[in-house]
């Protein structure tokens, strides 16, 4: 008898889970977990005892709009639905804490709602014990069903001077009370053209801070006042490009490490070889990138120090002009790609658009045998003309000399 009631139970529990698939409730290929440090899709960062606010625990979250599906409104309005879970779980309380964002995204412009440069914003405020907590963070995307978690991570309030180091830009200074900057915080320092400052705890341990790693040594003392128990250092002027740093407090033992990070980095420069590929187009003797460098932190620097001399602002880290180019390559890469060549950045229209960008104008014609020809005009201060001809019908666009 006994063996027959966990049959039947056994085939109940079958049907639910069935049951439960099919009806969509929940299914293994539409979780996902990302990593726990950093993706720029779905990220967040803590602030931890703000003295300025009346809650102990900040952190906000940034979901860029091509993480999301988003679907067709009324008039011309698309939208995305989502649910954004915090909880936080400790082994002195009995339920966990938890909190949950309903969001719903709207856009009146396609090209954002794909875009990888739109984020869309929010916190979560609280008010929670001084206890150690495991956090783990989820995004629901409602309209394709799908969930995205955040692995566990620690926050520590089990003191009043727990804290992490904070990033905000320098312009923002002024809004350190206000509302508004709870969504514009981080817990890395972002790699942009914009300034950013370090924001710590006041305390003699911080009178001053070091920064390095094997190439940079930098000691900083310089403090902006804010009327607020803080201590805010400068960083505009550092040679801190992509990569980990430590921070070490001067006066104490304590030693952090941080990440400067590129949030909209182009796609094209995340591999490394592939980025290496498309400087010929502006630079010789490439080959010295890979020849002299022993890893790939060296061959970052060396990449980013070839690129100095075209640096728009060379007193910053951020280089305005090697932003552009790769944000080109990105777009030539899949707009210009054919059946023989599917990298659209290495075609020969792919290469005009990465030195000149957009033209101004773009005739298409065809020759009497049907083979297509555009022809790119540049008038602005240039006054350059460009013919590319499909010579074999595959898309394969050459530039008549």
């Amino acid at each position: 008898m006994k063996s027959l009631k966990l049959i039947v139970l056994f085939f109940f529990i079958l049907i639910d889970l069935l049951s439960a698939q099919r009806s969509g409730r929940f299914s293994r290929s539409e979780i996902e977990n990302i990593n726990r440090d950093f993706d720029e899709r779905f990220f967040y960062s803590i602030w931890l005892n703000p003295i300025q606010y009346d809650e102990n625990l900040i952190l906000n979250y940034h979901i860029r709009n091509d993480f999301l599906l988003f679907e067709k409104a009324s008039g011309d309005t698309f939208k995305a639905k989502v649910k954004v879970i915090l909880e936080l779980s400790s082994s002195d309380i009995l339920a966990p804490i938890r909190n949950i964002d309903e969001v719903v995204i709207k856009s009146t412009d396609f090209n954002q709602t794909i875009s990888k440069d739109v984020y869309f914003t929010s916190n979560f405020s609280l008010k929670v014990p001084n206890k150690k907590f495991k956090a783990t963070l989820t995004l629901l995307d409602e309209i394709r069903n799908k969930e995205i978690s955040i692995k566990k991570f620690d926050v520590n309030l089990n003191n009043a001077s727990s804290f992490e180091p904070v990033f905000i830009k320098l312009d923002d200074i002024d809004q350190i009370n206000s509302e508004n900057l709870k969504n514009k915080f981080y817990n890395f320092l972002p790699f942009s053209a914009e300034k950013y400052v370090l924001v710590l705890p006041d305390g003699d341990e911080f009178s001053s801070i070091e920064i390095k790693d094997e190439f940079v040594h930098y000691k900083l003392s310089d403090i902006i006042s804010t009327g607020f128990k803080y201590k805010i250092f400068s960083l505009d002027t550092l040679d801190l490009i992509e990569g980990e740093y430590q921070l070490i407090y001067s006066n104490s033992s304590k030693t952090e490490k941080f990440f400067v990070r590129w949030i909209s980095k182009p796609e094209y420069l995340k591999n490394q070889e592939r980025a290496n590929k498309i400087l010929k187009y502006l630079f010789e003797n490439i080959d010295e990138l890979e020849k002299f460098s022993v890893n790939e932190k060296e061959k970052i620097r060396k990449f980013y120090s070839l690129w100095k001399k075209f640096d728009p602002t060379p007193n910053t880290a951020f280089n305005e002009l090697m932003a552009e180019f790769y944000r080109r390559a990105d777009y030539a890469s899949n707009e210009f790609r054919s059946v023989s060549q599917t990298d659209g950045a290495l075609t020969d229209r792919g290469k005009v658009y990465l030195i000149y960008g957009k033209p101004d104008s773009i005739e298409r014609s065809f020759s009497k045998d049907g083979r297509a020809i555009e022809i790119w005009t540049y008038n602005s201060n240039r006054n350059l003309k460009f013919t590319f001809f499909d010579e074999n019908k595959n898309g394969s666009f050459i530039l008549q000399q």
